[in-house]
């Protein structure tokens, strides 16, 4: 693929994105076509009240399929609303594929809190390559396509960079941001309190000691805050491709790494096979750490302790088994 081919990619993804911003930001207001008194509706999809899906989310999707169909009839079109009522049966190939939440934290969303977006991907050969978030309510867009780099509003990513960017050495440096997810069962909620308590847990105890752990609602904005450089990183097991594949080429693109978010605590992986894999966004588990500056007079060390973090993370996590997305 041509950086020319994905530079066109990726200016499509942007005015599509803008081109839905109004609509987003008339639901997000109840104004316009979805005022206070027209049939906005926020839908349980779970039964359990933590998802949702809103008239916003339906007609953003549908007008961003449409204009994609338009633009390139033979690529590949998944996403959330249009998914989750086929049941996730849908075929996964190597061919161009668009991936798209509509309306990424939709809770935040109907609930008034501005942490609340439009996620648009492009997957080849089954990975990212192309990635638009756009934050129409805080007036942040961020981009990216590979090989090229990734921007805020046309900023280089990280937003926060050296000097000023610090060269954590252990968790205890960090700000880490994560999910609660939607899957409320007993076994899955005591899963991820256990792990969230780890993080949180002084070194003497056996846990990391984490600065802060933020929850705040949404994937791909708290990938863009560890891509901006204002969170060390994030860790998420249940979130579809969806959630993050725009997210994902945004943060690797800013110098960040990602890699699969299946958590060693409990497993019967014996310590000296614990190792990173690579990432996979069909496979619904991310560990993602921001770029990382050198120390000095030791180059390569930045890469070396993003992989030391993401170990330090699914050291003390556990890995929660969900299917993969789609059918491969």
């Amino acid at each position: 693929m041509s950086a020319e081919q994905l530079k066109e990619y990726l200016n499509t993804a942007i005015a599509i994105a803008k081109e839905v911003g109004p609509a987003f930001k008339d639901g997000f207001w109840r104004t316009g076509r979805f005022s206070a008194d027209s049939a906005f509706a926020a839908d349980d999809k779970l039964g359990n009240g933590a998802d949702c899906v809103t008239e916003v989310d339906r007609y953003i999707e549908k007008t961003v399929f449409s204009r994609l169909r338009e633009i390139y009839p033979t690529h590949k079109l998944v996403g959330e609303e249009t998914t989750t009522e086929c049941g996730n049966e849908y075929k996964v190939t190597n061919d161009p594929t668009w991936i798209v939440d509509p309306v990424d934290g939709t809770n935040n969303f109907v609930h008034h809190f501005q942490y609340t977006g439009i996620s648009i991907g492009l997957a080849i050969n089954k990975e990212p390559v192309v990635g638009v978030v756009y934050l129409p309510i805080l007036d942040e867009l961020y981009t990216a396509a590979h090989g090229q780099g990734a921007f805020m509003n046309g900023q280089p990513l990280p937003i926060i960079r050296p000097p000023v960017l610090t060269t954590p050495t252990s968790l205890a440096e960090c700000s880490m941001v994560c999910e609660h997810g939607s899957d409320r069962s007993e076994k899955v909620m005591g899963s991820r309190l256990a792990s969230f308590t780890r993080l949180l847990l002084d070194k003497k105890h056996g846990g990391g000691c984490i600065q802060n752990l933020r929850v705040l609602g949404a994937a791909c904005p708290d990938i863009t805050l560890v891509a901006k450089g204002v969170a060390e990183c994030y860790w998420e097991i249940g979130p579809h491709a969806w959630d993050f594949a725009a997210a994902v080429i945004i943060l690797t693109e800013s110098g960040g790494a990602v890699f699969d978010g299946a958590g060693w605590w409990g497993s019967s992986i014996p310590e000296s096979e614990r190792t990173l894999k690579p990432h996979n966004i069909w496979n619904r588990r991310l560990i993602a750490v921001r770029f990382i500056p050198d120390l000095p007079g030791k180059p390569g060390s930045g890469r070396e302790l993003q992989k030391q973090l993401a170990k330090d993370v699914l050291e003390i996590v556990e890995d929660i088994p969900y299917p993969p997305d789609g059918i491969h």
